[in-house]
């Protein structure tokens, strides 16, 4: 019988995350979403935030990511799309996973020094988790 690590994302972070990150040291969270796609320890994916700089009228901001990751280790670069008063540097992300997938902790940081921390939750699994998910349902169902 299957257990349910077949479907549990215990090696893959493929997925939706839902979190924050913070400016600094103190200041209001900015939450923030990521959609992971997570192929054999290389990240790509895109970000989802409300705007929190750029021209006024900006509604939200979205961000393409690009990284790696390790055993327990996460790694990426958050470039946001072009949209009026938005920079375009490269935010480096680096952080730790916990043991079991669902939770990424770290440090963000711009060139020049400017930096604060940053949490994500996994929201989902991902596409391919629910389907393997379904399938051992349905054979432990026969």
């Amino acid at each position: 019988m299957a257990g349910t690590n077949a479907f549990s994302r215990e090696n893959d972070l493929t997925g939706v995350w839902s979190g924050a990150y913070w400016y600094g040291a103190s200041g209001m969270p900015v939450p923030f979403t990521a959609h992971i796609i997570d192929q054999g320890g290389s990240l790509s994916g895109t970000t989802l935030e409300p705007a929190t700089f750029g021209s006024p009228g900006l509604a939200d901001l979205s961000a393409d990511i690009r990284g790696a990751r390790g055993a327990l280790s996460v790694g990426f670069t958050k470039v946001y799309h072009a949209a009026p008063g938005v920079h375009r540097e490269p935010i480096a992300y680096a952080g730790t996973v916990d043991a079991k997938l669902t939770t990424i902790e770290g440090d963000w940081r711009l060139p020049g020094g400017f930096s604060g921390r940053f949490v994500l939750q996994r929201a989902s699994r991902g596409v391919a988790a629910s389907e393997a998910q379904r399938e051992v349902e349905l054979r432990l169902a026969r």
